[in-house]
Parts: C-alpha cells; sequence; structure tokens
C-alpha cells in the first residue's frame, strides 16, 4: 500500500494548479479557491468565459481529484502558508483573489498574510456565499469537528450535478477531505487588524443560507471599495449561473488596471 503524500511548499506551482492555462497575454492573473470539499473543476469553465486578458488560476488543495491521495490540510494558517508560497511564485504579474464559500474565508487571511510579509497583495478581492470573518461566532481551534451526514452528502452532490446514491459514494471517497475542511472553518476565530486596501466585492445566492447583512458586512474590511451583488440560486449559485459574476469581475478589474507606462 502506497503511502499518502505529505504536501510541501517545494512542489511544483503545477501541484497547486489545476485547469490552468497559462495565458501569455493576460495583465492579471486570478487565483480561485473552491468550497469545503470542493476542487479546482469549479473553476475549469472560467478561463473561456474571461479570454485571454485575464490568467484563471484554479488552486488544487490537497485531498482532492489529481491530489486525493494526500492527506488534506486540517488548520487554516498551514493553508494559508502554502498558498503565500503558490501565490508569491507568479509574481510577475499583478493578481486577484476569488473564493467561494470556505474559499473566501482562505482569500481574505491569504490577502492579510501577505500584507503582513510585505508582499504583493491582490488588485481586488473577490468573496462569495460566506459570512464576513468578524461575523462567525468563536470557536476555539480545534482539530475535531462534526461528521458529514446523509443529509449533508446530498447537498454536497446537488453542488456537484450527481445523484444522491453517487453521492454518497462519493462521500465515502472524499469524507476526510470534507472533515478537514470543516475543521479549517470551525477551528478559525477572526483576529481584529488594518482593514485591507484593496477594493472588496462580495456576492451571494438569492437562497444562500448566508444571509445579505452578514455579507454586507464585508464592508467593514476595507478601506478600499466596496460592492456586492446577490444572484439567482442558492449556496453554490455559482454552478449554475457564473456569467454574471465573471462580468461583474471583469469590469473590477478592468477599474484597477495599471495605466500604461510610458
Amino acid at each position: 500500500m502506497t503511502s499518502p503524500v505529505s504536501p510541501s511548499p517545494a512542489l511544483a506551482a503545477a501541484e497547486w494548479l489545476a485547469f490552468h492555462v497559462p495565458q501569455p497575454s493576460a495583465w492579471v492573473r486570478v487565483f480561485c479557491l473552491p468550497h469545503a470539499g470542493g476542487s479546482a473543476s469549479l473553476f475549469r469553465t472560467w478561463q473561456a468565459e474571461l479570454g485571454q486578458d485575464i490568467e484563471v488560476c484554479p488552486v488544487q488543495l490537497p485531498g482532492r481529484e489529481n491530489r486525493l491521495r494526500e492527506p488534506p490540510l486540517r488548520e487554516l494558517p498551514r493553508v494559508v502558508d502554502f498558498l503565500v508560497d503558490v501565490v508569491a511564485r507568479h509574481g510577475d504579474k499583478p493578481f486577484a483573489l476569488f473564493g467561494h464559500s470556505m474559499g473566501a474565508l482562505l482569500a481574505y487571511e491569504l490577502t492579510r498574510a501577505l500584507r503582513e510579509r510585505g508582499l504583493p497583495t491582490p488588485l481586488h478581492l473577490f468573496v462569495a456565499s460566506y459570512r464576513a470573518p468578524q461575523t462567525l461566532k468563536a470557536h476555539p481551534p480545534t482539530a475535531i469537528t462534526h461528521d458529514i451526514d446523509a443529509a449533508e452528502a446530498r447537498r454536497m452532490g446537488e453542488a456537484i450535478s450527481v445523484s444522491g446514491d453517487m453521492a454518497e459514494e462519493l462521500l465515502k471517497l472524499i469524507r476526510t477531505t470534507l472533515l478537514a475542511d470543516t475543521a479549517v472553518c470551525e477551528g478559525y476565530t477572526w483576529k481584529p487588524g488594518p482593514a485591507l486596501a484593496c477594493p472588496l466585492s462580495a456576492f451571494r445566492g438569492f437562497d444562500d443560507y448566508v444571509p445579505e447583512d452578514a455579507t454586507e458586512a464585508w464592508r467593514q474590511l476595507t478601506s478600499g471599495t466596496f460592492f456586492t451583488q446577490t444572484f439567482l440560486g442558492d449556496h453554490f449559485f455559482l454552478r449554475q449561473t457564473p456569467r454574471g459574476l465573471l462580468q461583474n469581475m471583469r469590469r473590477s478589474l478592468a477599474k484597477s488596471r495599471p495605466a500604461p507606462s510610458r
């Protein structure tokens, strides 16, 4: 039996990016972080939608899809440490961050970590379907979390468009990853700090379980411009209607595009 491969900052950047098609003419990159239990395939169609001047970099965390053999990470600070390394390797172009659900929390803390380490920070932070971190209930850091039941398996299955029976089979394969991702979120405690300087856009689905006021509360976390929008759909609205969000992303990035040097 082959032992799991432990992730390492020394891994090639390709290990952390999947469905990534380099765009030599792009002026900006967007690193995309998925929801708990999710993977880089959530963003596999985004490059075609955004075009050649924006390079989409879907982040593949350990424990899923092509990295299924690797043990998933269970502590948010450790995940962020790896992500800082991934982003720093692509420092030749400006970049933005997008995160959906758990990915929104990771993107926010990644932005803070980059600033604290004196590294380039994103031109824009895009978050979807997650409460503003300062509104989360405080939890003591823990590596133990609740189990994933059949109902939650069905919800995950709906998110990835598979039947209930298949969702339960899929759960058997990715249960460890789901539990680890839940531990990442439940072990998080927000710590006050200076507001971000970059523009911030926060999105949600109309039937999202993340309430509107908790989405609006992201406004408090930036001194830059803030924008919020609600789209048709539920917590996983990105799987049905990503085009409106991507159009918003394109417009927002265009406003942040540096003026050409003379």
